[in-house]
């Protein structure tokens, strides 16, 4: 993807999840994102402008609510504080 493609990429996908989501992200949370954005771009042949919002939000929610739940995460932090 271009330099200047990638930019935009990012910035709609910032647009559509804003601030608060994705910097409260865990770490597998924001890595597994990343994954299903650069699929989700990579199926559209890098054409930001076939990607939808809708879709944006539909991956951010499967990766939180699904793959990598908020539940999850509490767990994890607390088996590796013992």
């Amino acid at each position: 993807m271009k330099k200047d493609e990638h930019f935009k990429y990012c910035k709609k996908v910032a647009d559509v999840l804003g601030y608060d989501r994705l910097h409260n992200l865990d770490k597998l949370q924001r890595q597994s994102l990343n994954n299903q954005l650069n699929d989700l771009i990579e199926e559209r042949d890098y054409v930001v402008e076939t990607v939808t919002d809708d879709e944006i939000i539909g991956r951010y929610k499967l990766v939180t609510e699904h793959i990598y739940p908020n539940e999850f995460v509490i767990m994890r932090e607390k088996i590796n504080q013992d």
